[in-house]
């Protein structure tokens, strides 16, 4: 290893997250998801961080079903984290949700409140689109959801003993 290779090995931390100090994960366009067991490099000096994160499209997949499930009304981050999940076009997503790509685009940038109606309907689409198992859709059929938004709750994300992602929600 050279001098120069060393200064850079020398200019950051490895670490592996934990469930007491998870990694906040913004990669996903959602500030709320933080990821439990990963190994990440952190540089003090400017307190920046990257991690190495396994199976990102399975995570992102596991991020969306339990988006999905979860009991409050959909925020604009999520509704473009599943939008773009689709990989469809917002235009496009607006007519499927039966709204004007304005209208859409403002809830999109949190101009604008998501109705249940509005909310259930993407639910259903994306478990449609995404081709998730019909019991997810059931249940968003039924799902009632809680009449105030939770801003602070967290999605926390680790990996089981066979590398699959296992995602749950809860109050930070």
């Amino acid at each position: 290893m050279s001098a120069t290779e060393r200064e850079l090995a020398q200019q950051f931390e490895v670490k592996t997250s934990t469930i007491r100090k998870p990694y906040h994960y913004v990669g996903s366009g959602l500030s709320n998801v933080y990821l439990v067991g990963v190994t990440y490099r952190y540089w003090p000096e400017n307190d920046m961080q990257s991690a190495d994160i396994p199976c990102l499209p399975a995570l992102l997949d596991a991020l969306g079903k339990a988006l999905v499930g979860k009991r409050s009304v959909l925020t604009a981050d999520e509704l473009r984290f599943l939008r773009k999940r689709l990989r469809v076009p917002s235009k496009d997503f607006a007519g499927y949700v039966g709204l004007s790509p304005e209208q859409y685009s403002r809830l999109e940038n949190d101009a604008a409140k998501v109705t249940p109606m509005t909310d259930r309907v993407v639910r259903l689409l994306y478990v449609a689109l995404a081709k998730l198992p019909a019991e997810i859709g059931e249940e968003v059929a039924r799902i009632t959801w809680t009449a105030e938004l939770d801003h602070a709750e967290r999605i926390i994300a680790s990996q089981d003993e066979n590398h699959n992602w296992i995602v749950k929600t809860k109050a930070a």
